[in-house]
């Protein structure tokens, strides 16, 4: 479902969507255990969020200059 959106904010959506559940899944998991080892995990993802954000929003950005569009197929155009 997700490779199937055409635009690219809709894929950067759906990711941060199922991270931010990995996270949640994460917080339940250290709640129940008492395990401080969830916690550097849950730091993890969300560095790896922060990261991913500032990446897809850049190529989002670029695409948008260069092609006028938001559409995925259109960014083989940005290899050159």
């Amino acid at each position: 479902m997700l490779l199937s959106k055409k635009h690219i904010l809709s894929v950067l959506i759906g990711i941060e969507l199922m991270l931010n559940g990995i996270n949640l899944i994460f917080i339940t998991v250290a709640k129940a255990h008492q395990s401080y080892m969830a916690d550097i995990f849950i730091l993890f993802i969300l560095v790896i969020t922060a990261c991913e954000v500032a990446i897809g929003l850049a190529i989002f950005i670029l695409n948008q200059r260069i092609n006028k569009t938001i559409d995925i197929g259109e960014l083989g155009s940005l290899k050159d």
